[in-house]
């Protein structure tokens, strides 16, 4: 499949895609996006999804983000910049809203109920609000706006975007996006990462889900600040985002091992999109 259609997406030209890669790689853990960082640049050096896992929900995280990023760098950080990043979450895939762009409203549409499990062993739920209007986006959008807009304001806008759940999907992805927008990381390419190991990650993870949690704001305080303590530092993502890409695989053949995941089950993947 080739997205060359898509002229938005390459009127810039890009030099090395190598932090961008890295970037989409980390929107896509958000999900299963199951290509590496190594595909991930081929598949930008050649503007082709050929090189990605042939797995239609690679192919529409890929695709989507991209668009998604083009759409918030032409509308900017605003309520519009926000709706825009999700409604362009429009490729065939399970990990995509069935309505892109719309804000959930429960009681007129059944897609717009969300439940989320945030502890699998008890069962225990987030329901987040019914309704989301503008203005809970405009709430956000000017709580950075009136912050000194560091690096962490930035997070906090991901933080609150992703536990508002504005959208039938992609919430995470939609949040991540619009914060780097926020910060202005999407034209300098120091993309805000979420951790880059699956044990960090896991961590991020399980802050994000004290966060969803929180009854007040105390606890989402202390919630959102065990998150900030799980995400690398900015020295750490700019070496990281630029070291230049290997595939890991290449100098060693797997094909006859059995791989095990420890930290990813069937049940975990199969769960919706946070």
């Amino acid at each position: 499949m080739s997205y060359t259609k898509n002229r938005k997406l390459y009127r810039r030209v890009y030099m090395d895609n190598t932090a961008l890669a890295k970037f989409i790689q980390s929107l896509g853990s958000l999900n299963n996006y199951g290509s590496s960082v190594y595909q991930t640049k081929k598949a930008l050096d050649l503007k082709s999804t050929k090189p990605l896992r042939q797995n239609v929900d690679d192919i529409a995280i890929f695709v989507d983000s991209l668009k998604g990023i083009e759409a918030i760098k032409e509308k900017g950080f605003s309520v519009d910049g926000i709706i825009e990043v999700n409604k362009q979450f429009d490729s065939p895939s399970d990990e995509q809203p069935n309505l892109p762009g719309h804000l959930r409203n429960s009681y007129y549409n059944e897609d717009d109920r969300i439940a989320i499990v945030i502890d699998q062993a008890s069962q225990e739920y987030y329901i987040p609000k019914d309704v989301i209007t503008r203005e809970d986006l405009q709430e956000i959008v000017d709580q950075f706006n009136e912050s000194e807009r560091i690096e962490k304001d930035a997070w906090l806008v991901f933080a609150r975007l992703a536990k508002l759940q504005a959208f039938q999907d992609g919430n995470k992805r939609t949040a991540l996006i619009s914060a780097n927008a926020a910060y202005g990381t999407l034209e300098t390419e120091d993309y805000l990462l979420i951790p880059f190991h699956d044990i960090k990650r896991l961590e991020f993870t399980v802050s994000l889900m004290a966060f969803y949690r929180a009854k007040d704001p105390l606890e989402e305080q202390e919630a959102f600040e065990r998150l900030y303590q799980t995400l690398p530092s900015k020295n750490e993502r700019e070496i990281y985002l630029h070291k230049p890409i290997e595939d890991l695989n290449q100098s060693k053949d797997i094909s006859t091992y059995r791989v095990k995941s420890e930290l990813r089950s069937k049940e975990y993947d199969q769960e919706p999109d946070l």
